[in-house]
């Protein structure tokens, strides 16, 4: 995220962007960090944070791809969107828990209706993502969730196990 070159994540107050301060007080830095405490107060403040973000990035995806489950569990209970996409990549909230192999993750957002079967802008599932990535668990969780998504191509034609990462991964497919 650092602004001017610098590697850091929090830099200075004279070389940040306004845009980067505001977002390390947001409610998807607190997301993303699991700050769960000040999440909190904030969402009892102004329950309309839990769908507000820049490039569609919502709270519920930086909690989902960091595993942040007591956070992920705050969102959804103020009406947090399952099925937000960011601008850009198209990407669900289960796409980045996918993505991040984030299996608690997962069984939250599926237990919250979020759609397995959701194509992100390379044509990729959740299923893809953790296939690629080598989370056989999550592999395993999203098919018996949504077993149709493993005949899902991409926009290379390639379906999720075709991006299996290695051989356990491979396996948890079924097949």
């Amino acid at each position: 995220m650092g602004g001017g070159g610098h590697d850091d994540d929090e830099g200075t107050p004279f070389d940040q962007s306004v845009e980067e301060m505001d977002f390390l007080r947001s409610a998807c830095a607190m997301a993303q960090t699991g700050d769960a405490t000040r999440l909190r107060s904030m969402l009892t403040r102004r329950p309309s944070v839990a769908n507000e973000g820049l490039g569609g990035y919502t709270p519920l995806h930086y909690a989902s791809r960091e595993g942040h489950v007591d956070c992920v569990a705050m969102l959804l209970e103020h009406g947090s969107d399952v099925a937000a996409v960011t601008t850009a990549g198209r990407a669900t909230p289960l796409h980045r828990a996918a993505f991040t192999g984030r299996l608690d993750v997962i069984a939250m957002l599926l237990d919250a209706n979020a759609d397995a079967s959701a194509v992100d802008a390379d044509g990729e599932t959740p299923l893809h993502k953790a296939s690629a990535r080598g989370h056989a668990a999550c592999v395993r969780a999203l098919m018996v969730a949504a077993p149709e998504t493993g005949r899902v191509e991409d926009r290379k034609g390639r379906r999720a196990i075709d991006r299996a990462a290695d051989e356990e991964t491979r396996a948890a497919f079924g097949e």
